[in-house]
């Protein structure tokens, strides 16, 4: 028996309970790419709450301008999030999917609260975001280098190569250089 016709046979629910099993294995010994890219695709999903959610309540002199930098960040979240899953799908990977795995996954937090905040806070926190998953990018990156898998190499690094440059934009809009307070490049300083 092949072992796709074996894979056919069993249940989905005994096809999900091995996945499950093989991610907690894996984030419980050696992590790998995928593993680290189920965190990525968390945030993301946190991200694609919190931007609709400023995008809706931003407020203010700079309402317009904010208004559709939002849209454009949370829809550009949207075309990484469906991209990196695909990748992972084609390497062979089962990246998370359901908003339970999202939850547990992501390392980023949304608050309704967030929605009466300031338009430069909302601008603070969403580049404290973007560094956050820019980090577990890279980790992702230098996994995947050792993995060999060049396609999710080369996804990963235009992803991040897309979070840096909306970081430097977002840091330009409330006037500050492109790595300020920038605690990853900070410590490569010391």
């Amino acid at each position: 028996m092949t072992e796709n016709k074996a894979t056919q046979e069993r249940t989905p629910q005994e096809r999900l309970q091995e996945e499950q099993e093989h991610k907690e294995h894996v984030h419980h010994t050696k992590i790998n790419a995928a593993a680290i890219s189920d965190h990525l695709l968390g945030n993301m999903h946190t991200l694609h709450v919190k931007l609709h959610q400023y995008h809706w309540y931003v407020n203010g002199a700079n309402f317009f301008t904010l208004h559709e930098k939002f849209e454009e960040l949370y829809n550009q979240n949207e075309e990484w999030f469906d991209k990196l899953a695909e990748r992972l799908i084609i390497s062979g990977h089962k990246p998370a999917s359901t908003t339970a795995e999202f939850e547990k996954y992501s390392m980023l937090s949304e608050d309704a609260i967030n929605k009466y905040a300031k338009a430069e806070d909302m601008v603070e926190n969403i580049i404290e975001d973007f560094r956050s998953t820019r980090e577990l990018t890279i980790r992702a990156i230098r996994l995947v280098q050792d993995e060999g898998d060049d396609a999710l190499e080369d996804t990963l690094i235009a992803f991040k190569n897309d979070l840096d440059k909306n970081i430097w934009m977002l840091q330009a809009f409330i006037g500050k250089e492109a790595l300020e307070d920038d605690d990853a490049f900070d410590e490569d300083e010391d």
